[in-house]
């Protein structure tokens, strides 16, 4: 398996609450694709007053975009799912199905 390097670039919503993260993998130079990830509490909802109730909830994460040649697919998702693992997040949606990592 060929080594692909990744870099993820955060954006924060206040009004959602949520944090999209947008994942780029390249080979050597060659960009090999892109991913938009979106994550939030898993009701989804707008949260008010966010600093404790955020912590109430599970974060879930969407993909919303998974752009990515196809050699090199299996690998890209292995490191986006290891990244969201870092950051607490055990369930994500995967173009309308749910799945645990």
């Amino acid at each position: 398996m060929v080594d692909i390097s990744m870099t993820v670039n955060p954006s924060f919503f206040d009004e959602e609450c949520a944090i999209v993260f947008s994942f780029y993998f390249k080979h050597a130079s060659k960009k090999v694709g892109e991913a938009i990830i979106y994550t939030c509490a898993e009701d989804g909802s707008i949260l008010e007053g966010f600093k404790n109730t955020c912590q109430n909830y599970e974060k879930v994460a969407y993909f919303r975009e998974f752009s990515i040649i196809e050699e090199y697919e299996e690998q890209s998702l292995h490191k986006i799912e290891q990244f969201l693992k870092v950051l607490g997040i055990k369930k994500y949606f995967w173009q309308n199905h749910f799945l645990c990592l």
